[in-house]
């Protein structure tokens, strides 16, 4: 095959395997919107006879050699880009779906949209978290425990962890509200001892 065919061959397995990837492993993230929309009736998370660990461990170590294997075939910042590309897509239909109905958009209802995603499973479980700055133009949240950060590092694929787990930031904010701006100076994901991710609402 020449060189073009094995090119498009890899343009075909990206396309359909990075959502398929990011979907499988943002999953816990799209069970636990679904448990929020729902009102909390996610019986179906109570009954999988998993811990936590057990079921990132289990989306992880389907998807990520599949990625790792996809990354040293490509070019490795452009896959990475392709990847943090349909985790941020992803991430906004999930929170753009959540909120659709809901009247406000400041930074109290996102901060309001953060307790109640980490309040719900695996996300309880999975991360600790404070809140460390709350005014009506500045919302900021720390970090200092994260289960698929732990995974991610262990398995060498940081950097595709940050492309599917950290990379939604922004897609949080404009699908919330797009005058929210949002920066994540730290990271637990690229070896920082915990993650900040600051939002502010612009004039």
């Amino acid at each position: 095959m020449s060189q073009d065919g094995h090119n498009a061959d890899r343009r075909r397995l990206l396309t359909r395997t990075l959502p398929l990837a990011a979907l499988a492993c943002a999953g816990c993230r799209g069970a636990a919107a679904q448990a929020v929309v729902a009102g909390g009736e996610a019986r179906f998370l109570e009954k999988t006879g998993m811990t936590t660990e057990e079921m990132y461990a289990f989306f992880y170590g389907s998807f990520i050699p599949v990625l790792q294997a996809l990354a040293q075939q490509m070019e490795r910042e452009r896959f990475l880009s392709a990847l943090a590309d349909v985790a941020t897509e992803s991430t906004g239909q999930m929170i753009g779906a959540m909120v659709k109905d809901w009247p406000a958009r400041d930074l109290r209802a996102m901060s309001t949209l953060w307790q109640n995603l980490l309040s719900t499973p695996p996300f309880s479980s999975a991360l600790a978290y404070e809140v460390v700055e709350q005014t009506e133009k500045t919302l900021a949240l720390k970090f200092t425990a994260c289960l698929p950060a732990k995974l991610l590092r262990a398995m060498n694929a940081a950097d595709i962890g940050y492309a599917l787990e950290c990379s939604g930031s922004k897609a949080v904010a404009k699908a919330f509200n797009p005058k929210i701006k949002v920066s994540n100076p730290k990271n637990i994901m690229k070896g920082d001892a915990y993650c900040t991710e600051r939002y502010v609402l612009e004039a």
